[in-house]
């Protein structure tokens, strides 16, 4: 099979946290196969840039023929460029191989030390964005680039304006440095503005954050994703980098471009990514916890719905199993909707009698453990397998439905003992994943007790 390949023309990042090394895992990330041009290359670490050693522009225009000369380059990314000579070098190949870049005005790094020279910005409005099709600045960089003071959403947008009146093609502004509830993003392509919002993530510093931005969007561009869908993906993708960042060094953290548990790569809206952060962190939880002993042993799955959920894509659950090694509880597999059939059904079956209770996570049978579950303080309800009607579809939608309806309500807790090649099972229900993941541990400790 084919990849897809991206470029990026950037500076180099010894630490690996930034510049060509982090554009290079990016494109990986995506699965596809990255080349890269260097522009400059620093002695930094996640500290500080103590050093910037400019290339030679001829060595620069090399490296872009030779590519060129070589491969079909299905997009572009640009990163530090420096000064204003490097900045009309790259311009002009630009305009030669007729490229639609992903430009990123790289001018500080995150260490707050400078990346630009003091012609950059000037050069950079008078030769390369007008040939840029999509912007990624930063607040600070885009208010350099303007002229203009960013203090709300408003002024954003004005800034996105006065960014497309230079040339570029579409403005993104990256709303990080924003005092907002949120870190909200604006991308603007000339007549609609497009607003994509995530919770800040606190106590990261993120370096490298830009680049790897600008490169996820180069990246996803190369999959031929239309521009806002590059940048909504994008965000997502970051954020779950970021979030999942680790310090490698003495100073700033940096992404992990190697997810233990990838977010999917776009959500209808900002509930479903709700629902499915707080899924991921009780999942989490869970498997530092639980007893090998507690796990069945076809595995574990665990569901959260989206509030008045009616269908199974509109419920969050592992992509997999949550399964016992020989000494630890792991999750094998990732954490999406419309990935579980069984659990997921088990949730439906419960919101259509009680809206609120949208989570369920299965544990072992046993009937100490259902025992267990009648004295920490659990209402319990069960189905037998051998009276489901043969019309019946789902055997967890109506075994839940049996359960309820000869309870009268929705209990904590619902079993059944199996059948012939159905391994019998528990289930914990909860209003949301950490109110299931507490019962679980309240029955944890009186069965350690």
């Amino acid at each position: 099979m084919k990849k897809k390949i991206a470029l990026s023309v950037a500076g180099s990042d010894p630490s690996g946290g930034a510049g060509i090394q982090a554009d290079l895992k990016s494109f990986s990330f995506l699965g596809l196969h990255g080349t890269t041009v260097i522009t400059c290359i620093t002695s930094q670490n996640t500290q500080h840039v103590k050093k910037i050693h400019k290339l030679p522009v001829e060595i620069i225009e090399n490296q872009i023929d030779i590519l060129f000369g070589d491969f079909h380059i299905d997009a572009v990314k640009t990163g530090m460029l420096y000064d204003e000579e490097i900045i009309k070098c790259v311009a002009k190949k630009i305009s030669e191989y007729t490229l639609s870049p992903v430009v990123d005005p790289v001018m500080i790094a995150t260490s707050g030390d400078t990346l630009s020279q003091n012609t950059f910005v000037n050069s950079f409005k008078r030769y390369l964005l007008p040939k840029t099709f999509i912007l990624t600045a930063n607040i600070p960089e885009a208010c350099e680039l303007t002229g203009l003071s960013i203090n709300s959403i408003e002024d954003i947008k004005k800034t996105c304006q006065k960014l497309l009146s230079f040339g570029s093609k579409y403005a993104l502004i990256k709303g990080g440095h924003l005092d907002t509830k949120n870190a909200i993003d604006v991308l603007y392509d000339g007549k609609i503005f497009h607003e994509f919002s995530l919770p800040r993530i606190p106590n990261k510093k993120a370096h490298g954050s830009g680049c790897t931005l600008s490169a996820i969007i180069t990246g996803l561009l190369a999959l031929e994703e239309t521009p806002v869908e590059a940048v909504r993906k994008a965000k997502y993708i970051i954020w779950d980098m970021i979030n999942q960042g680790y310090t490698p060094g003495k100073g700033s953290d940096v992404l992990s471009h190697s997810c233990e548990i990838a977010m999917p790569s776009t959500f209808p809206n900002n509930e479903y990514f709700d629902v499915w952060f707080e899924l991921k962190n009780a999942i989490q939880k869970l498997v530092s916890i639980l007893p090998l002993t507690f796990v069945p042993e076809v595995g574990m799955n665990f569901a959260y719905a989206v509030k008045n959920a009616q269908k199974l894509d509109e419920i969050c659950a592992v992509d997999g199993r949550i399964l016992k090694t020989k000494d630890k509880v792991r999750l094998y597999g990732n954490i999406d909707f419309g990935s579980s059939k069984h659990v997921a059904s088990i949730v439906l079956a419960v919101m259509s009698v009680d809206k609120n209770v949208r989570s369920a996570v299965n544990i072992r049978y046993s009937k100490n453990i259902v025992e267990l579950c009648k004295k920490t303080g659990f209402s319990v309800g069960s189905f037998d397998r051998k009276n489901e009607p043969a019309n019946v579809t789902s055997t967890m939608e109506w075994g839940t439905k049996h359960a309820i309806s000869k309870l009268g309500f929705v209990p904590d807790v619902v079993y059944d003992t199996g059948s012939i090649g159905k391994e019998p099972m528990i289930r914990v229900l909860g209003n949301n994943p950490e109110d299931a993941l507490s019962k679980l541990k309240k029955l944890l400790k009186k069965y350690e007790k």
